[in-house]
């Protein structure tokens, strides 16, 4: 083993050590440890006086960690129940606990802190509760006689003088243990829960036996109002809560359905509801704090949420209640798309709530007006679940059969067929019969859902898709949502004709985007209307309505063709990025859209934080994409290509191909750069250049896709006419206008731009300086600021030098002309003293003294005389500190002895060091440090995703349950779809650590940019950006979503961030010792 690995060893040992703790410490998070639950201890016992033991029948039982859970459950029941109006009360409590052992205001703070209703975790992460705890444990022991249960508590209820009720919840009995000296009439009470939970241990079926404290109600009252205080960050929702639920808590009222309350008001149900809903874990936290948001809950008169949603003209509320209720009310990582057999118990509780609202109602008959809208929409709820419960019993009874992986897994499998494509090949053939009957299943499930009723003529389409267009919409979504999480992976090892594919991922494409573009994307609708197009003076509706005809028809035609496909061994090294190839015209948009996307967000980012160098940098990256026409050829892409010179098109190329491969030594150029405020303001104003030079391409682009997508509804409509003999006449003449008219202002635009010809203004000199900076060289200012602190005495030295130089030069041709010269005295031509101004050695300068006194001997021989040439060459040879800097600002190869000369001559400044340092590591042609790259970035991302929003933030600090750790990850996700600046940052950080770490495959795996994963993000940001139904795609994310994986992997940087802060100390040390070594890509 070698020097690095025996200084390695103790440290793995360590980490093994802490991740075996951490991972025990979290399964005992998980034994029992369950959020409030309200109890009525009357219904166990009958007979038991509460009134006259003092004990109050309504309390709450709370969890406690499983590892000492009586002394957890005395010491927190014992000093929460504290009253904070009784002076010293809590002090007293706190001494018999502890004696005077700890600070009494640190433990008061401590439990006021502790609120179960809003983190049931905390109390267990409190270094001073955790010391409460210990003491009384140890003073239990010390007086504790037998090691039984029972003399435990009885030890303790002597100890405190105490009344402990015991709450037997498996024989349903109450029982009260007493101090053994009963003197005192006024004695505190608190209750224990005991319980029984069947569980495994190390695969073999127990039973655990544990014990949880009881609140009284009273409390917990005030304690769920803290909660709700907390919790509700909406202002809509905050006000209603004020105004309903915090007086019906006053009232002393016990079961509060949240939701039914907020609908049943008919003020702006609608938008209160959907903002709760917005983030589902603040909706699950009021549930846990004992306010019922489940919308399967029935109220006092029998009816769910949803009958209340049923009532209201907007028909995507109750889709809202049904997307949280449809999964699991998000109490698991698993969704419809990902399901488990307890999805599929949602989906068949929740058709019976629908049912028993159906049936109460007398078919909402009570709802008068409101009556008909309600049935309607009811059974296009009940059609919709029915699908879901078909796709996802299919789904696990096909995994069933082949024994099946989940589909996280087909990522893993998916990415290991690429790698190794001649290994295992019967599994994949296993995993690919599987993805072809899911997929199969998805399709014809949607082909039988795809219309709610008969349609008895094609006279009835548009009249029923207006009806149900909501029940389309979301049932669209769902199978689009299926269909790409499934399709992307299925294209790397399923053989099908490249235009099977591409047709059915255009076709839904289609029907989503027609349905965005004509009626809910007002964004684009404002664009066109800028350019002269109004379209809402046409009514363009159907064109979605038979977009999603024609996707029917290639989805029975793909089902068809679907058996046949046969699986295939595809190179490694083949890329898989053909995407929409029959439509160019919408693969140019999505690499417009995405262009304008990153451009505009590097514009719109006007802070000087770090924030907004990574966005600008992302924007480089991706301008470089768009206008590379050798892998992907366009008409967008050659459009671009018009608008700047030759130049500049190749400065733009050659930033992105740096910033998207930077070698090791070239990382500390960009972080010291990222601090330049000037530069990237400069480069700001270069790319709003370009914005303004591709300013008509995306006019063009625009127009050319409405043209497209309205071309096509033309097309559309007049055969919908000659099949269904509906009259069109009126809609048909003015779309063939409006198409004319699109038609005409695409080829005024293109001859404007060619007629304006390659931007000669459009430079990006400071683009180009940025990537110069990022290969190594040296800026200018930073040349100049190094030279500035070089001593005047050592340019002096250098001069004299020179000059020295170019007399011994001068000596050295006379010397071959015998007795002309070398016939005088040995100290008249050159003064030996002038020789010290050498920057050489002692022992050298005394030999080349030597060797130039017998040169200037009269009586020496020619052959001796002419020994002057080496020793010329010797001198200029030697060390010049100003040339060796010159050389380090070029990237050049320098010695050891040099840079040592460099340093003894000029007495850098710490700062000039710093710059010098990785200039210094390229000129030694040494490897940079990748421990310390990755850390900054790491450093930067822990700072965008997690420092800059409080809640974020707090989850980060706190998160212990399972759930908790759900909901970050969504919550980052949810900014990542959100905030372009923040998924631009986020992406170009990563980006630099899938770099840094580019051997690692699971960070490989996920972050490959050419890989079909990434179309989906693509997909998604130009079809869900203005689309409410879309951009809600955050509520039903598959946890093992591209972005979510993403974040997680993130995640897994930030848990190992110590451990890599100690091996880049160690790797600094070895290095420091003389070790070799090469952590440029590992």
């Amino acid at each position: 083993m070698n020097r690095v690995g025996i200084i390695l060893n103790p440290l793995c040992l360590k980490v093994w050590r802490w991740i075996i703790q951490f991972f025990s410490n979290n399964e005992e998070f998980k034994k029992g440890m369950n959020f409030p639950k309200r109890h009525d201890l009357a219904c166990y016992d009958r007979e038991f006086d509460f009134k006259g033991s003092g004990f109050c029948p309504q309390q709450w039982e709370i969890s406690v960690r499983q590892n000492h859970c009586i002394i957890w459950s005395v010491v927190l029941s014992y000093l929460k129940s504290a009253n904070s109006g009784i002076t010293g009360q809590f002090e007293n409590r706190l001494n018999r606990l502890t004696g005077v052992q700890v600070d009494s205001k640190l433990a008061k703070d401590a439990i006021e802190n502790f609120n179960p209703f809003f983190n049931i975790h905390k109390c267990f992460y409190s270094d001073t509760l955790q010391e409460v705890c210990r003491i009384f444990r140890n003073r239990v022991k010390g007086n504790q006689r037998q090691r039984e249960v029972s003399q435990a508590l009885q030890t303790i209820s002597s100890m405190l003088n105490i009344k402990i009720l015991i709450v037997d919840l498996k024989d349903k009995k109450l029982s009260v243990i007493e101090p053994e000296d009963n003197s005192s009439l006024n004695l505190d009470r608190i209750t224990l829960i005991f319980k029984e939970h069947a569980t495994e241990i190390n695969g073999k079926p127990t039973t655990l036996k544990r014990f949880n404290f009881g609140l009284d109600d009273d409390l917990c009252c005030q304690l769920r109002k803290k909660a709700l205080e907390i919790l509700l960050e909406s202002p809509i929702i905050k006000i209603k809560a004020d105004e309903e639920i915090i007086p019906m808590l006053d009232r002393g009222e016990k079961d509060i359905n949240f939701v039914i309350t907020l609908l049943k008001k008919e003020v702006d149900r609608e938008s209160s509801v959907s903002s709760l809903y917005e983030s589902w874990y603040v909706a699950g936290k009021l549930s846990d704090a004992g306010f019922e948001t489940d919308p399967r809950a029935l109220d006092p008169d029998g009816f769910s949420a949803f009958y209340y949603a049923l009532q209201s003209s907007d028909d995507s509320l109750v889709y809202t209640l049904y997307r949280y209720a449809a999964n699991s009310c998000y109490e698991t990582e698993s969704t419809f798309r990902d399901s488990n057999p307890s999805i599929i118990s949602n989906l068949s509780k929740l058709k019976e709530t629908l049912n028993g609202d159906c049936v109460r109602s007398r078919n909402f008959e009570q709802l008068g007006d409101k009556a008909e809208h309600a049935r309607s929409t009811y059974r296009d709820l009940v059609t919709f679940n029915e699908y879901l419960t078909r796709v996802t019993c299919g789904m696990n009874d096909i995994r069933k059969r082949y024994e099946g992986r989940r589909f996280g897994d087909w990522l893993r499998i998916a990415w290991d067929f690429c790698c190794n494509p001649w290994l295992n090949f019967a599994n994949y053939s296993k995993e690919a019969a599987k993805q072809k009957e899911i997929i199969s299943l998805i399709l014809n499930s949607y082909d039988a859902f795809f219309s709610v009723g008969p349609l008895d003529s094609q006279r009835e389409l548009i009249a029923n898709y207006t009806k149900h267009k909501t029940y389309y919409d979301n049932l669209d979504f769902a199978v689009a949502l299926l269909f790409f999480d499934n399709i992307f992976q299925l294209k790397s090892i399923l053989e099908s004709p490249k235009s099977l594919y591409s047709k059915l991922e255009s076709s839904f494409l289609l029907s989503v985007l027609t349905n965005k573009s004509f009626t809910s994307d007002e964004k684009n609708r404002k664009k066109l209307q800028d350019l002269g197009f109004e379209l809402d003076s046409i009514d363009l509706s159907i064109i979605p309505l038979l977009e999603r005809l024609y996707l029917r028809e290639n989805v029975k035609d793909f089902c068809k063709n679907l058996r046949q496909m046969r699986l295939v061994q595809k190179d490694k090294k083949e890329k898989n990025n053909e995407f929409l190839s029959d439509f160019p015209e919408l693969t140019d948009e999505f690499l417009i859209s995405r262009l304008e996307r990153y451009i505009e967000t590097a514009l719109d980012t006007t802070s000087n934080a770090m924030k907004q160098k990574f966005v600008i940098q992302r924007a480089l990256q991706v301008i470089g994409e768009s206008i590379k026409i050798e892998e992907l050829p366009s008409h967008v892409r050659h459009l671009f290509r018009k608008c700047v010179t030759e130049s500049t098109l190749e400065d733009l190329k050659v930033t992105r191909n740096t910033l998207s491969h930077l070698k090791s030594y070239e990382f500390p150029f960009k972080f010291e750069t990222e601090k330049d405020d000037k530069l990237f303001a400069s480069i700001q104003d270069e790319i709003r250049k370009v914005k303004k030079a591709f300013d008509k391409v995306f006019d063009i682009q625009r127009i050319r896709l409405m043209k497209f997508l309205i071309s096509r509804g033309l097309e559309s409509v007049q055969k919908f006419q000659q099949e269904s003999g509906f009259d069109m006449n009126p809609l048909v003449p003015r779309m063939k206008t409006f198409v004319e008219k699109l038609q005409k202002s695409i080829a005024e635009l293109e001859c404007i731009l060619d007629q304006k010809g390659r931007d000669e203004s459009c430079v990006v000199t400071n683009i180009n300086y940025f990537r110069r900076i990022l290969m190594g060289y040296a800026s200018e200012r930073v040349k100049k600021e190094i030279c500035v602190e070089i001593p005047k005495e050592v340019i002096n030295r250098v001069n004299e030098n020179n000059k020295l130089s170019q007399e011994l030069e001068t000596l050295s041709y006379l010397s071959i002309l015998p007795n002309l010269y070398f016939n005088q005295k040995d100290d008249t031509t050159i003064d030996l003293d002038r020789f010290n101004s050498l920057f050489l050695k002692k022992k050298d300068l005394d030999y080349i003294k030597k060797e130039y006194r017998k040169c200037l001997k009269s009586e020496a021989e020619p052959s001796e005389r002419s020994k002057i040439w080496s020793l010329l060459h010797r001198i200029q040879k030697s060390p010049n500190p100003l040339n060796t800097l010159d050389l380090i600002f070029e990237k050049k190869k320098v010695s050891d002895s040099q840079l040592k000369v460099l340093l003894e001559a000029i007495p850098f400044s710490d700062k000039s060091k710093s710059r010098l340092k990785p200039l210094i590591e390229i000129s030694k042609g040494t490897c940079g440090n990748n421990l310390a790259n990755l850390l900054n970035r790491i450093e930067h991302l822990h700072r965008i995703s997690i420092d800059e929003q409080y809640d974020i933030r707090f989850l980060w600090e706190r998160v212990k349950s399972s759930k908790a750790k759900q909901y970050l990850v969504y919550k980052i996700v949810q900014r990542y779809f959100r905030e372009p600046s923040f998924q631009a940052s986020m992406e170009i950080l990563l980006f630099d650590c899938i770099e840094i770490l580019r051997n690692y495959k699971p960070f490989k795996r996920f972050l490959l940019k050419d890989s079909y994963l990434f179309n989906g993000i693509d997909v998604r940001n130009v079809l869900a950006h203005g689309d409410p139904l879309l951009e809600s795609i955050g509520d039903i994310l598959d946890p093992k979503d591209l972005p979510s994986e993403l974040v997680k992997k993130m995640l897994q940087l930030f848990d190992d961030r110590e451990c890599i802060e100690a091996l880049c100390d160690l790797w600094q040390k070895a290095k420091q010792s003389g070790e070799t070594l090469n952590i440029s890509s590992q």
